[in-house]
C-alpha cells in the first residue's frame, strides 16, 4: 500500500472518529438540557395548577375543570390530582407518544422527563397534591432537527475537508513523482536535479538526490572509459580470445532451459596434460604458445559447425558445446581434437604425448546443467586415468532418451486419449510495448507428476511416430480454446512436417470453421527449417489460413533471405528472425546490416518482422532503429512482470 494511500486512510479514520465523537456529545448534551427544560415546565405546570386549585379548594367540580383544561393545552403528557392519602381523583395522560422522529431515533435516544409535583391547600390543611409531566413529543422534534443540522453541518465540513485533504496529497504527491523520475532516470544513467520542494521533509530527501545525482555523475564520468574497455572483454578468454566459463555456461543454460533449443546435443572438454609439470619444463612462454596453438586448433574444428561454442574454462582446460549433436558426432569431432592435439606434439609446441585429454557427454534439453558438466567431467577423467589420448564418450543419457519406441508409442497416446497436453504462452510486443500476441508452446503432462515437458523432449518421438499431425491439430484445438475465453491474439508453432498432410489440412479447416470469431486472432508459424523442403507446404495451407483471417508467419528466420520475395506469394503475413541474429546486435555491426536488410524488404512487401530472444533494452532500442516491429524473449517477459 502506497504512502499516500496509507495517510488518506488515516485522515479519513480520524475524521470520521473525531466526527462520531463530536456528533455523539453534541446529541446527548442536547438531549440532557431538554430533558432539563421538560422538567422545569412540569414544575411550573405544576405549582400553577395547585394555586389555581387552592382557590376553589371547596369545589370538586372545578378541580377537575382545571386538570382538562391544562391537560388540553397539549403541552403535558400526564395531568393527575390525588387526594392525602395517594389516592387518584382526576387524572389525564396520553397513551403514546407521538413525534415527527422516526421509531429508531426515539429508541436510541430516549428521554426521561422528572414529574413536576405541587400541594394543593384548604386553609392551613392539605387537600392534595398535582403531579404534572411535560409532553416529550416536542422535545423529540427538537432533538430531531437539530441532529440533522448538525449532520448537514457535518457533511458540508467532510466535503471541505475531502477537497482540502486532495489538493494536499496532489501537493505532497507532485515532489513525490519528480522523486521517483529522478530516481528512475538514474537508473537509465540519465542525471538529471530537481528543484527542492516547500514540504520539509521532502526537502532534505530532494537534497541528498540531487547530491547523489552530482557524485554519480563525477564517478561515471570518472569510469565510463574503463567500462567501456572491459565491457568488450567480460566474456573472452584474453589469452586465447574465446568466450570464457561464465559465457559457456550461460550457453550450455540457455540450450538446457530453451523451449527453441535443439532437443538434444553434446558436450566436450579437453584438457592438456600435466599443465603445471610442462609449465615447468618449458616455461611460462611456451606454454602459453601451447595453450593458444590448443585454442587454434579447436577453434578451426569448431567454426566449421552451426551454433557450436568453444571456451576455455581455466588454464588447462577447454570445452566445446555441440548443440543438436549425436554421439557420433561428437565422436567424430573429438577424435579429430584428439589428432589435432597429437599434431602439436609433432610439431614441437609440446614435449609430452599425448598433448591433451577429452571427455564427452550427451545430453537433452531438460537436464540440469551440474549433470551435464558431471557427466563430461566423468567421462574426462576416464580419459585422464587411461592416459589416452583417445576421446571417451559417456553415453549416458536422460530417462526421456533412454525410451524405447513402444514406450514413446504408449506415452504420448495415452496423454493424446487423456488430452494432457497444454499451452504455455509467452508475450510478443511491439518495439514500442504495445501488447501484439502470445505465442503458444505445447507442454505435455509427465506422467510422473513431474514438470511438464516441453516439446523438444516429445517431438522428437512423435515424429518418429507419425502422430506430429495429431499434436499439432490438438494445439490449434487448445489455443482456439484459449481465445473464446481471453482477449488478444494467439500464435501456435507447427511443424513442417504437418503441412503436407492432407489429414492436417482437413482437420485445421474444420476447426477454423468451428471457431470462425477466435480464427481471425489465431497466427501459425511454421520453422525456416521446413523451407529447405520447398515451399508446397506453406503454398497448401496459405488458402486456408486466408479463408479464415489466420495470420502465417515463419519463425527462426535467417539462412533464407533470399526467400523473402517467395513467402509474399505464400501470403506470409511476417517473419521472426532467429535470436542468433539478435543476441548482442547492438554491439554487432553485421548483425544489424543484416536485419536492416531484411527489415528494409519486408516492408516493401508487406510483411511484418518479428525479433526473437530479445534479452535486453539495448538489443529491444537497437532492433526498433533497424526497423523491426516486434520483439519477443525474456527482455519482454521481464518488463511484462514489472
Amino acid at each position: 500500500m502506497s504512502l499516500l494511500r496509507q495517510l488518506w486512510i488515516t485522515v479519513i479514520v480520524a475524521s470520521v472518529l473525531a466526527w462520531l465523537g463530536s456528533f455523539s456529545v453534541s446529541t446527548i448534551t442536547a438531549r440532557n438540557y431538554l430533558e432539563q427544560q421538560l422538567f422545569a415546565q412540569s414544575a411550573d405546570g405544576a405549582a400553577s395548577l395547585a394555586l389555581s386549585m387552592t382557590q376553589h379548594a371547596k369545589d370538586p367540580a372545578m378541580r377537575e375543570l382545571m386538570v382538562t383544561a391544562l391537560f388540553d393545552s397539549g403541552h403535558f403528557e400526564l395531568v393527575r390530582f390525588s387526594d392525602v392519602t395517594g389516592k387518584t381523583l382526576f387524572e389525564r395522560q396520553h397513551a403514546q407518544v407521538e413525534t415527527a422522529a422516526p421509531g429508531w431515533f426515539v429508541h436510541l435516544l430516549p428521554i426521561a422527563v422528572k414529574p413536576g409535583e405541587a400541594l394543593v391547600s384548604d386553609g392551613w390543611t392539605q387537600a392534595g397534591r398535582v403531579t404534572v409531566v411535560a409532553h416529550k413529543r416536542f422535545a423529540y422534534d427538537a432533538l430531531w432537527r437539530g441532529t440533522l443540522q448538525l449532520l448537514a453541518v457535518m457533511a458540508v465540513l467532510a466535503v471541505l475537508l475531502g477537497w482540502g485533504v486532495t489538493r494536499m496529497m496532489r501537493w505532497i504527491q507532485r515532489p513525490i513523482g519528480e522523486m521517483v523520475q529522478q530516481a528512475t532516470a538514474i537508473g537509465e544513467r540519465r542525471f538529471i536535479t530537481m528543484p527542492e520542494p516547500r514540504v520539509l521533509e521532502l526537502r532534505s530527501a530532494v537534497r541528498a538526490l540531487n547530491l547523489m545525482v552530482e557524485q554519480v555523475k563525477a564517478m561515471f564520468a570518472e569510469q565510463a572509459s574503463r567500462i567501456e574497455d572491459l565491457r568488450s572483454d567480460a566474456n573472452r578468454d584474453t589469452m586465447t580470445a574465446l568466450p570464457n566459463r561464465g559465457f559457456f555456461t550461460g550457453r550450455l543454460r540457455s540450450e538446457l532451459d530453451g523451449d527453441d533449443s535443439a532437443a538434444s546435443g553434446a558436450i566436450a572438454l579437453i584438457r592438456l596434460a600435466d599443465l603445471a609439470e610442462v609449465n615447468r619444463r618449458l616455461g611460462r612462454e611456451r606454454t602459453d604458445a601451447l595453450i593458444r596453438a590448443t585454442a587454434d586448433v579447436l577453434r578451426e574444428l569448431a567454426v566449421r559447425q552451426d551454433d557450436h561454442l568453444l571456451a576455455r574454462l581455466n588454464g588447462a582446460d577447454f570445452a566445446w558445446l555441440m548443440p543438436g549433436g549425436d554421439a557420433k558426432l561428437a565422436s567424430e569431432l573429438a577424435s579429430a581434437a584428439a589428432r589435432g592435439l597429437d599434431a602439436l606434439h609433432r610439431h614441437g609446441h609440446a614435449d609430452q604425448s599425448p598433448v591433451g585429454h577429452i571427455g564427452v557427454a550427451l545430453y537433452k534439453r531438460g537436464d540440469e546443467l551440474g549433470t551435464v558438466l558431471a557427466r563430461a567431467d566423468a567421462a574426462l577423467m576416464s580419459a585422464e586415468s587411461g592416459g589416452r589420448s583417445e576421446p571417451v564418450v559417456n553415453t549416458d543419457e536422460a530417462p526421456l532418451a533412454a525410451r524405447t519406441h513402444e514406450e514413446w508409442r504408449h506415452l504420448l497416446g495415452s496423454a493424446l486419449h487423456a488430452r494432457g497436453f497444454a499451452l504455455a504462452t509467452f508475450p510478443v510486443v511491439h518495439v514500442d510495448g504495445r501488447p501484439w500476441h502470445d505465442e503458444a508452446m505445447i507442454r505435455m503432462r509427465a506422467p510422473d507428476d513431474g514438470p511438464p515437458w516441453t516439446a523438444g523432449q516429445f517431438m522428437p518421438a512423435a515424429d518418429r511416430l507419425g502422430i506430429t499431425c495429431d499434436l499439432d491439430l490438438l494445439a490449434v484445438e487448445l489455443a482456439l480454446q484459449r481465445l473464446l475465453t481471453h482477449s488478444g491474439a494467439i500464435a501456435v508453432n507447427l511443424s513442417p512436417i504437418s503441412l503436407q498432410d492432407l489429414r492436417f489440412r482437413e482437420g485445421l479447416q474444420q476447426l477454423l470453421a468451428a471457431a470462425p470469431a477466435a480464427a481471425r486472432r489465431l497466427w501459425v508459424e511454421v520453422a525456416e527449417g521446413g523451407l529447405d523442403h520447398g515451399l508446397s507446404g506453406l503454398a497448401a495451407i496459405s488458402p486456408i489460413l486466408s479463408q479464415f483471417g489466420v495470420k502465417l508467419g515463419i519463425e527462426h528466420f535467417g539462412r533464407h533471405f533470399s526467400a523473402i520475395p517467395r513467402l509474399y506469394a505464400q501470403r506470409v503475413d511476417y517473419l521472426k528472425i532467429d535470436g542468433s541474429f539478435v543476441a548482442g546486435i547492438e554491439e554487432n555491426a553485421g548483425n544489424q546490416r543484416l536485419v536492416k536488410a531484411i527489415a528494409d524488404v519486408a516492408r516493401g512487401l508487406d510483411i511484418q518482422v518479428i525479433a526473437e530472444r530479445v534479452h535486453s533494452e539495448a538489443e529491444w532500442h537497437m532492433l526498433a532503429e533497424l526497423g523491426v516491429a516486434g520483439v519477443t524473449g525474456p527482455a519482454v517477459s521481464k518488463r511484462g512482470q514489472a
